[in-house]
């Protein structure tokens, strides 16, 4: 069975959306980065060389202003690059700015660590667990970042606290292989609420395009759809206006109940009728559309037939009989009418119509804006069997 068009727009925006949320926490790496600099410089200035201090400082600022530049980089909207490749360029970002910020804070630890002062060991140590905490939304949306951050960043200063014989030390050292567990259930929970949001989003945008009984789009999702291909417009298209034959007395005779297994039933024959890509539609009560992109007439008026097919197949118990199913298809090509797509679906709709005044259970093509012409359906015979009058 093909893939539902309608997941793969819903997917799409996912992708969307989780490249807009590394975009919306994405600062936090260069703006850490130089905010603990200079926390840190201002701390330890006192029991630093100023050279040294002034280099270091200058080394972070420069490291922080690289993160700015390459956000910069990746955060460009481009129209000519899909949204997957969009969201996983900008993980790949937070990876790779998580290791560079890691490493430069397991260096800075090491070199910057004031031997002869345990008041300013625990406090290099207390800004560095800051510094890691600042990432936290960063390392929900992608959990690697908090390995090759807390790896390079953290253990060294943890286990060269540890090593040491003074208890303070010893416990802030315990503290910061704390942090990082602390932080990895903490970024596991973010990450949860994330993909909540992003789940109810999903669920809020299949409410609003697509059709809760037979689960196929609905008719504002249709004509948005049959809007984007004419936008694109260098390709035809076709149209299958598709009507069920007597449904109003399948639903006095068998009961309403009947009648929408009957639309569930027809909307699954659609849904597996469509190529990837293509939309089929409830557009309302017992009318449906199929929207092909890349499509002839004459294709369409196959995939017409196969529809009509298989609709013959259906029989409802109906009182004391049962009764078989039947539709009228009417076909309408871009490539032969030239017209919008509201036009284009008027003439499916007439083209059906005329199917159903020519004695319905057959496939009618629009040759002309409003008029369906059943000698161009004859035409199609040799394609479509004695499906196509």
């Amino acid at each position: 069975m093909n893939a539902d068009p309608f997941e793969m727009l819903s997917s799409a925006q996912d992708e969307t959306q989780r490249a807009g949320d590394v975009l919306r926490f994405a600062p936090v790496a260069p703006l850490s980065t130089a905010g603990g600099c200079c926390v840190v410089a201002a701390c330890l200035w006192p029991v630093l060389p100023d050279a040294w201090a002034a280099a270091w400082l200058g080394a972070g600022l420069m490291v922080a202003l690289a993160q700015w530049q390459s956000l910069r980089l990746v955060g460009r909207a481009r129209g000519d690059v899909p949204a997957a490749h969009e969201a996983a360029g900008r993980r790949r970002w937070i990876v790779a700015s998580a290791l560079v910020s890691g490493l430069f804070w397991g260096a800075s630890s090491m070199a910057l660590f004031p031997a002869s002062s345990i008041a300013h060991q625990l406090l290099l140590a207390f800004i560095l667990a800051g510094v890691t905490a600042l990432w936290l939304p960063l390392f929900a949306l992608m959990r690697l970042a908090l390995w090759v951050f807390a790896v390079p960043g953290l253990l060294p200063m943890a286990f060269g606290l540890l090593a040491s014989p003074q208890p303070p030390q010893t416990t802030m050292g315990s503290l910061l292989l704390l942090l990082i567990a602390i932080l990895a259930a903490a970024a596991h929970a973010t990450r949860r609420i994330f993909f909540a949001d992003a789940a109810a989003r999903r669920e809020l945008y299949r409410q609003a395009t697509h059709d809760c009984l037979v689960g196929l789009a609905n008719r504002a999702e249709f004509h948005r759809r049959a809007q984007t291909l004419e936008i694109m417009g260098d390709r035809p298209y076709a149209m299958l206006f598709i009507d069920i034959d007597h449904f109003k007395e399948v639903n006095d005779t068998a009961g309403h109940a009947a009648g929408d297994e009957l639309l569930r039933r027809i909307g699954a024959v659609l849904k597996d009728a469509v190529r990837k890509g293509d939309v089929a539609a409830r557009l309302g009560g017992d009318e449906f559309a199929i929207l092909m992109h890349d499509c002839s007439a004459a294709d369409a008026a196959q995939v017409a037939a196969n529809v009509l097919e298989r609709i013959r197949s259906f029989a409802l118990t109906c009182g004391p009989r049962r009764r078989r199913i039947s539709a009228s298809i009417g076909v309408a090509c871009s490539a032969d009418l030239f017209t919008s797509p509201a036009k284009l679906l008027e003439a499916a709709d007439q083209a059906c119509y005329a199917a159903k005044r020519g004695g319905r259970n057959r496939v009618e093509i629009a040759t002309s804006l409003g008029q369906a012409s059943r000698a161009a359906g004859r035409a199609q015979l040799a394609l479509v069997g004695d499906a196509l009058v």
